[in-house]
C-alpha cells in the first residue's frame, strides 16, 4: 500500500489583520477559502491522509461559528483520515472546552484530535499506518512534546509510522530562546519515525526535497504579513513500503505579501515600476513599497501618479516615497542663488563635481539656514 499525505499547518483561522483595517475582513476570509482549497486539491490529488499540524486556528478563544465553520470545510476530505493536532496557538489544555470540544462535536467520524501524546493507530480507518503525536499544551514551552516517542513501543501491524509535532527546528526556525517546543534533526530522527509531519514554521522545509528526507514542515497555506513573502505552501507526501518518500510542494496562497525597495534615477524607473505592478498578476497582491533616489523637481507629480495607478491595480499598498530627493540642477542653482555668492559658488562647484549626495547635503542646509533668518 502507497500512503499519500496532504500536508498542511499553520492556518491561523480566525485571525484578525487589525494592521490592515481597510482590508482584514477579506484577509480573515481568505483563511477559511483557502482552507476549502485544500481540502480540494487533497481530494484532487487522491490523498488518503489529511495531517493539519498544528495552529489550524490563531488562539483558542476563537469564535464557535469560526469552529464550526472549520469542522464542516474538513468534512468534505473525501479520503480515509483527517488528522488534526493542537499547536502553540490553538494548544490543549485540561479542562479547555470551548475550542476543542465543539470542533469534535461538528466535524465527523472521520475528523481525529490528536488530543494526547500518545500512538494513534488507524486500522480502524483502513490506514495501515500508526500516528505518534505531540500535541502542545501551551503557547511557549522551552521543552518539547516529542521525548516520549523514542521509548514509545512501535506498533508491529503498521506499515507506516508517523510522527507528528508543532515547534521550531534548530537551524531552520527562528526561536532564539527556544520558547517554542524547541526541536533538533537528531533528537527526530532517533525516534524512528518513517516521516516527520510538522508544523510551526511558516516556510516550507526542506528547500530542495529529496526521497531520503524524513523531516517536512509545510510552510502556511495563506501568507499572513510583509515577513511571509512566499505564495502559500503545502505538501503531498508519497511514501511507500521501502521508505521511500516522493514530495510535491504546491502553491495554495489566495493573497500574496511582497516588499520592494527601488531607486529611482529617471521617470523610466517609475514607468518600469507602474508596469511591473500593475500586471493583471498582481490583484491579490499586498505591497510594501519604499523607493529611494533623485528625479528632477518637473517630474514630481510621476511619483503621486504611479502611486495612485498602483493603489487601484494592487489589492493593498503601502507607500513610502520619502527618500527621494530632488535632484538638483544647474537651472535651480541659477534661479535660487545670486551668481557671484557664496553659496551659489558651492552649490555650483559641487555640481560640477558630480557628488550629488554632497550637493544634496549643501543645498538642504542652505535652505534650513534661509528659512531662519
Amino acid at each position: 500500500m502507497v500512503l499519500r499525505i496532504f500536508l498542511a499547518s499553520d492556518l491561523h483561522l480566525g485571525m484578525k489583520f487589525a494592521g490592515y483595517p481597510e482590508v482584514q475582513v477579506e484577509l480573515s476570509e481568505a483563511r477559511f477559502k483557502t482552507l476549502g482549497r485544500l481540502v480540494v486539491s487533497a481530494n484532487e490529488n487522491q490523498c488518503n491522509l489529511f495531517v493539519l499540524a498544528g495552529d489550524l486556528f490563531d488562539r483558542v478563544t476563537v469564535a464557535k461559528r469560526d469552529i464550526i465553520r472549520a469542522a464542516h470545510l474538513l468534512k468534505d476530505f473525501q479520503g480515509s483520515l483527517v488528522a488534526v493536532l493542537p499547536g502553540n496557538h490553538d494548544f490543549i489544555s485540561r479542562g479547555q472546552t470551548d475550542l476543542w470540544t465543539p470542533f469534535k462535536e461538528n466535524a465527523g467520524d472521520r475528523v481525529l484530535v490528536l488530543e494526547e501524546s500518545q500512538t494513534y493507530p488507524l486500522t480502524h480507518y483502513d490506514l495501515e499506518a500508526t500516528i505518534y503525536a505531540a500535541p502542545c499544551g501551551s503557547k511557549h514551552s522551552s521543552d518539547n512534546a516529542i521525548g516520549w516517542i523514542k521509548e514509545a513501543p512501535k506498533e508491529r501491524t503498521a506499515k507506516y509510522h508517523l510522527g507528528i509535532a508543532h515547534g521550531s527546528l534548530e537551524g531552520f526556525s527562528p526561536d532564539f530562546d527556544e520558547r517554542y517546543y524547541p526541536m533538533t534533526v537528531q533528537q527526530l530522527l532517533a525516534c524512528g519515525m518513517d516521516l516527520w509531519l510538522m508544523g510551526h514554521t511558516h516556510i516550507q522545509y526542506p528547500f530542495q526535497p529529496a526521497q531520503t528526507d524524513r523531516i517536512f514542515y509545510p510552510g502556511t497555506p495563506e501568507p499572513d504579513g510583509f515577513d511571509c513573502q512566499h505564495e502559500g505552501k503545502a505538501w503531498v507526501l508519497e511514501l511507500t513500503e521501502d521508505r521511500r518518500v516522493t514530495p510535491l510542494t504546491l502553491s495554495t496562497g489566495i493573497y500574496r505579501f511582497l516588499h520592494d525597495e527601488v531607486e529611482i534615477r529617471n521617470p523610466a524607473d517609475l514607468e518600469a515600476l507602474k508596469k511591473k505592478y500593475a500586471a493583471p498578476e498582481h490583484s491579490n497582491t499586498l505591497l510594501k513599497m519604499k523607493l529611494r533616489g533623485r528625479i528632477p523637481r518637473e517630474e514630481y507629480p510621476l511619483l503621486s501618479h504611479v502611486r495612485k495607478i498602483l493603489e487601484e491595480q494592487l489589492f493593498y499598498l503601502v507607500w513610502n516615497d520619502t527618500e527621494v530627493r530632488e535632484e538638483i540642477t544647474l537651472e535651480d542653482i541659477h534661479r535660487e542663488f545670486t551668481e557671484g555668492s557664496f553659496p551659489h559658488t558651492l552649490l555650483t562647484d559641487l555640481s560640477r563635481s558630480g557628488d550629488s549626495e554632497a550637493l544634496q547635503i549643501a543645498y538642504e542646509l542652505l535652505q534650513e539656514l534661509r528659512a531662519k533668518r
